[in-house]
């Protein structure tokens, strides 16, 4: 059964839908075709003026359909399904739709590969707007610092050239960020060196009185540590911090960093002597505490005057009070003690003692 011709309504609503698809595809085809000139091959090129050329015959199919759908609405429709040829004579499609589809995947595919490169050369843009970025700061710190300043330029020849993108960016940023942590380090001990003067003012005033105590431990303690202390004096005189920055960067450092951790060496080092010789004043004074609050213990108990007790306790008193103080002797006529005092109240105490 034939199918039905289509209605001059009905033929009037395709046509439109038909113009419609027409209108969109030419502002596509016209926009893609300044993308291709930019970032298209000449592949590209070739495909976009083929989807052109299939483009034309079917807008000229459309204008036939147009002027024939008045007068003969059968022949019209049936032009539809007619095969369309350029002017070449060449085959379009096998009829009108097969035609657009034609044109449809030209335009598709060409504007596929076109996005493509368009977004790798966005990516290429920002890769070397970002190593650019990187390798500027890079450059200056390296001329700063005296360091990698050949390296430097050899990323930003290899930026220029455009050789390996990802990689350049990727030398760079490293680049930068070595440089930057050096930099870091170069403040870090400047700041320190600037502090170097005053530290080694209160290291001195510090080695005077650790001299002092000192002193007064060999005096007080029999067998005092035997430590030497160190000299503040024996660091010598620092060099100017002017001399310094005027250096490059690695004989810079290279002064620097062995002085401030000879100073900081030191510092340790003083720290650690005045432990050692206050120390055993603090245990001598902690025994004569011990001691005291015992005697204030038997006391508290009626045994303050106790026979067996006061000899202990007038025999360790002695000899913590003496000078220089035999802390170890001490502190076993101390523990005797104590252990005797506890002994005493603890007898007095318990069930059967003097106090039950």
């Amino acid at each position: 059964m034939a199918a039905a011709t289509p209605t001059p309504g009905q033929m009037a609503a395709l046509l439109a839908q038909w113009n419609d698809w027409l209108s969109a595809r030419t502002d596509t085809m016209l926009s893609l075709e300044d993308r291709v000139r930019t970032a298209g091959s000449d592949n590209d090129r070739d495909d976009l003026a083929a989807a052109f050329v299939a483009r034309k015959a079917v807008a000229d199919r459309l204008e036939a359909i147009s002027d024939l759908v008045a007068q003969d609405p059968a022949a019209a429709a049936a032009l539809a399904n007619d095969p369309l040829f350029d002017t070449l004579g060449a085959s379009v499609g096998a009829n009108l739709t097969d035609a657009a589809t034609l044109v449809d995947a030209i335009v598709d595919r060409v504007e596929s590969h076109v996005g493509a490169i368009e977004r790798q050369s966005a990516a290429d843009v920002e890769l070397a707007t970002r190593a650019d970025s990187d390798l500027t700061i890079a450059e200056r710190l390296a001329q700063q610092l005296g360091s990698d300043v050949n390296r430097a330029a050899q990323l930003r020849a290899d930026l220029s050239s455009r050789r390996d993108l990802a990689a350049v960016a990727a030398r760079a940023s490293a680049l930068r960020s070595e440089l930057e942590a050096i930099e870091k380090e170069r403040q870090q001990l400047f700041a320190a060196w600037e502090a170097l003067p005053e530290r080694l003012r209160a290291l001195a005033d510090s080695e005077g009185s650790l001299r002092h105590l000192a002193e007064r431990c060999r005096d007080k303690i029999a067998n005092a540590p035997a430590l030497a202390i160190p000299s503040v004096g024996a660091v010598g005189n620092l060099p100017a911090t002017d001399e310094l920055q005027a250096m490059p960067w690695p004989a810079a450092r290279a002064t620097m960093s062995p002085l401030i951790a000879k100073v900081q060496r030191l510092d340790a080092a003083l720290t650690e002597a005045r432990r050692r010789f206050q120390q055993p004043l603090d245990d001598r004074d902690d025994l004569r505490g011990l001691l005291q609050s015992f005697r204030d213990k038997a006391d508290a108990h009626g045994l303050g005057e106790d026979a067996d007790l006061e000899p202990m306790y007038r025999k360790a008193e002695l000899l913590l009070w003496a000078a220089p103080c035999d802390l170890v002797a001490a502190r076993t006529l101390v523990d005797s003690y104590v252990a005797a005092v506890n002994a005493k109240i603890t007898s007095r105490v318990a069930p059967g003692g003097l106090g039950s």
